[in-house]
């Protein structure tokens, strides 16, 4: 809840001036509003009411309180009215019982008032100056504006005090609703009686919404807070009911698996063990869970008893028969071993065959163990043969793993071996003619027997590295640098380096200068060759790049250096200088097809169109394709003449390269 008349400005506060001033506008105020959608007072069932429902019941009975206002007074006419009057009607409304809802009125009757003691001042000033007196020496301040000021005073005076009394008690109000929330809060989970909790709740709620309203900054995260800890209240209200709901539901469960076990202890073949287990059961059921929902209660009774039943007629049976059973479980017990026995004999040969026999055995023993008593006489040497059957198969599989560990370590050792030579080819100065060789390392490497796989995987991940770092290198054209080449690559980087940090002229002539002796100094460099060399070349074409676009000058010289950069650039590699000029001829013969286009739609035209928006614009098109054809014809024209001037310079370097030749043989 909150309220939505607000406090007054600070030039409200301020004391009744000696000068005239124009009162500035306020907020109007507004009556207290009642909290809408607040829950009324409702009785809830427990036993039968959701929380949803609740809220359904209370958000049913909800109860709204809207405070209107008196009928509004008659529209008056203010700016009709004398000083005077406005004064008196100032007076009038600022010291009536409404003054708060009257605080709009009171503003316009205030700038009313400013604007006709305005045109006062200035009619007095002007009759002043007409009579011979100064401007400067003008001072107008009747009775009627001391009495406004004082009446304005009493005003704002009275508006502050009404806000000052309405703060202090929306922060009490604060407190009550905070405590409310906290009471609230501590009421869920309390170890009480529920309908004891319930009539606190009630009480605390009704507390909430016969407070008063606090300050709009905190009503809104207020009442989110409440409504949040009402929410958490009345799931809390159920739980009780769904507690119990689940402790029958978690009794039924363990109920239904107590009845399983004793359904299963009937293909037990010891029935002595069985009984055992079968009390067991019987003092967990009794002793160790509650009671399920009403309806399952017979049912699960019942079948646990008709599963008890079963085991008690075998224990019955036992009893009248014992020599009898006896006799039947040495049988059982000597079929077992004789099963034992082969696996002993029949020797497995492979790591799977040795798991299933295992697995096999380990159920023939457990089988002989669940076996009830035999004869005492038969008891010890049947017992004795089980125990050097285990211990012959344990040695026998024993002997086959200890034998296998020797052939893993050996296969272990050869993965690690391929590894290491792997290493040594990568490493090796010729490694890009190791190809076909590091293909017939992977072949062997399929071809090793079997690992543990933890270590497998380990090798394997240290293998597969360095191949793939190995055909990385094949494909992306990787250079091994010999120790030549590597302080050449440090010298070119050390001139690239000192590029950066050095000044260029601002003057084209000058720049274009520099940058040429930049690159006749960069080609005076040993040559590192392959891939290298490439990628060098290219980072210091890009720093000359670099270099004209910082330098401050107008679009177009830093074009005409850029040009005469890319020539040089250009000059020196013939590669970039051939892509570029097939680029630039393709685009050239592509436009000069759009442009021929472009013609022949211009002839569908009559010559009475030349009006026409459409011919305009074609013919606009081709005057636009045009252009472009020339600027792309002059940039094919200048790339063609660096190709035949480094066709020119390699005929050249041909020839002298041949005179040279002559004169070594001659």
């Amino acid at each position: 809840m909150e309220e939505n008349s607000q406090k007054p400005s600070a030039e409200e506060q301020n004391e009744p001036q000696n000068t005239p001033t124009s009162p500035n506008g306020a907020t109007d105020s507004v009556e207290k509003q009642e909290p809408i959608n607040t829950p009324a007072e409702v009785e809830i069932d427990l036993e039968t009411k959701t929380a949803a429902e609740e809220a359904e019941e209370i958000k049913k009975k909800e109860t709204k309180t809207e405070v209107t206002s008196e009928s509004s007074e008659e529209a008056v006419d203010y700016s009709s009215m004398s000083i005077e009057q406005l004064i008196s009607a100032y007076k009038e409304l600022s010291t009536s019982d409404h003054w708060l809802k009257n605080h709009s009125t009171i503003q316009t009757l205030g700038q009313i008032f400013e604007e006709k003691f305005h045109a006062d001042v200035e009619a007095n000033k002007k009759a002043f100056l007409d009579g011979g007196g100064a401007e400067i020496d003008f001072f107008y301040k009747p009775e009627y504006k001391a009495e406004f000021d004082q009446v304005g005073y009493e005003y704002r005076k009275k508006r502050r005090s009404h806000y000052k009394d309405q703060e202090a008690s929306q922060k009490v109000n604060l407190e009550r609703k905070k405590a409310i929330i906290e009471e609230i809060k501590a009421l869920i989970g309390a170890d009480q009686n529920i309908n004891t909790i319930y009539k606190t709740f009630r009480t605390l709620q009704e507390s909430w919404y016969s407070t008063g309203p606090v300050s709009r900054s905190e009503s809104n995260n207020l009442w989110e807070t409440f409504k949040h800890h009402v929410e958490r209240f009345y799931d809390f209200l159920h739980l009780n009911r769904e507690l119990r709901d689940l402790d029958y539901k978690h009794n039924y469960e363990e109920k239904l698996k107590i009845i399983e076990k004793a359904e299963a202890l009937q293909e037990v073949p010891d029935i002595l063990h069985a009984s055992r287990d079968l009390n067991t059961l019987h003092q967990l059921w009794k002793n160790d869970l509650g009671p399920v929902a009403k309806e399952h209660r017979e049912e699960l009774w019942k079948r646990f008893q008709d599963a008890s039943k079963v085991i008690q007629s075998r224990r019955q049976e036992y009893q009248k028969d014992i020599a009898g059973a006896m006799k039947k479980n040495l049988e059982k017990k000597m079929d077992l071993l004789k099963e034992m026995k082969a696996l002993v004999e029949n020797k497995a040969e492979t790591h799977n065959a040795w798991q299933k026999a295992l697995k096999r055995f380990n159920e023939l023993r457990n089988d002989f163990k669940s076996i009830g008593h035999v004869p005492t006489k038969e008891s010890k040497i049947s017992w004795q043969e089980f125990r050097d059957l285990g211990r012959a198969f344990m040695h026998e599989k024993n002997i086959f793993y200890k034998n296998q560990k020797q052939q893993y370590n050996q296969n272990i050792d050869a993965k690690k071996g391929l590894i290491t030579l792997s290493k040594e080819i990568l490493d090796s100065a010729n490694w890009d003619t190791k190809v076909q060789e590091m293909k017939t390392i992977q072949k062997d490497w399929k071809g090793i027997g079997f690992v543990p796989r933890k270590l497998d995987n380990k090798l394997w991940s240290e293998f597969s590295e360095i191949h793939k770092v190995y055909f990385d290198r094949i494909k992306t054209g990787y250079q091994h640098l010999s120790e030549e080449q590597e302080t050449i690559q440090k010298e070119k980087r050390a001139f690239l380096k000192k590029i950066k940090s050095t000044k260029f002229s601002k003057e084209p002539e000058t720049l274009q200068t520099e940058l040429k002796d930049l690159w006749d100094s960069w080609n005076t460099l040993p040559k590192i060759g392959g891939q290298t060399e490439v990628e060098m070349n290219k980072e210091f074409s890009n720093s000359l790049t670099k270099i004209v676009n910082e330098v401050k000058m107008d679009a177009k010289t830093q074009k005409e250096v850029l040009l005469g950069l890319n020539s040089i650039l250009l000059n020196n590699n013939p590669e970039k200088l051939q892509k570029e000029l097939n680029e630039v001829k393709a685009t050239l013969v592509r436009l000069k097809t759009e442009r021929t286009q472009l013609q022949n739609n211009l002839e569908f035209f009559s010559d009475s169109s030349s009006e026409n928006p459409l011919y305009k614009n074609v013919e606009k098109q081709i005057n636009d394709c045009q252009s472009k054809v020339d600027e792309v014809q002059e940039e094919y024209i200048r790339l063609k003449q660096i190709k035949n001037a480094q066709i020119k310079r390699s005929k050249l370097e041909q020839a002298e390269e041949e005179s040279n030749q002559e004169l070594e043989e001659d």
